[in-house]
């Protein structure tokens, strides 16, 4: 069954803030992924974002510039999630594929947290030294007939029905129970009816 690119901040797919916005990152987390140290691409893609016109680098170019020395990644879903004190300033991302591989995904994704994120104030230029970036790869998304199934501390969970849906990441919740109920609720899914539900299975990684 064919997955659709669901955003995190369209309207009917929100990215909940919480104080779990950062998960913690996976022991068995994919070394080639690890490599690309895409949360430090992340982080230095907002610092770019701030500079004067003049200095500031397009996506383009950031994008060449991280790719120089790295096999840049197969392609595949990712969140980029910006927090501050614990508690998420601006999130944004797909479950499906959206640039050609892992570099170009997370320049162009953060870039996207930052202009694109309408659910919480603008993130200004003095608060980039309190921001920490988390970078979610996805990995597969798999049908589930139970929530018994997952460890919301390691698998986030993508409900639907009908042309509803919601995403939840890895780390936002501690009980499987309560996100799903968050999740339906975010999607404006009456809590006790019943939904496709999918395990998402990422690696984490976070400054």
């Amino acid at each position: 069954m064919r997955l659709f690119a669901y955003f995190a901040a369209f309207s009917s797919i929100l990215f909940v803030a919480s104080p779990f916005a950062l998960a913690t990152a996976q022991p068995g987390a994919d070394a080639r992924i690890r490599s690309l140290h895409l949360d430090e691409i992340a982080r230095k893609t907002v610092e770019n974002h701030f500079l004067p016109d003049g200095k500031r680098k397009s996506p383009a170019q950031l994008t060449r510039e991280f790719s120089r020395d790295n096999a840049a990644g197969d392609p595949r879903g990712l969140f980029v999630t910006l927090s501050k004190d614990g508690k998420t300033r601006a999130c944004w991302g797909s479950l499906s594929p959206e640039h050609a591989n892992l570099i170009t995904s997370t320049v162009y994704t953060t870039e996207a947290a930052l202009t694109k994120e309408y659910r919480f104030a603008p993130i200004k230029r003095g608060e980039i030294g309190k921001l920490k970036a988390q970078v979610t790869v996805v990995k597969s998304v798999d049908p589930i007939e139970s929530i018994r199934s997952i460890n919301p501390l390691r698998h986030g969970l993508f409900v639907r029905q009908g042309g509803r849906a919601a995403v939840l990441l890895p780390g936002e919740c501690v009980d499987a129970h309560y996100q799903l109920v968050q999740c339906k609720l975010k999607a404006g899914i009456p809590v006790n009816t019943r939904c496709q539900m999918y395990r998402i299975t990422a690696d984490v990684f976070h400054n």
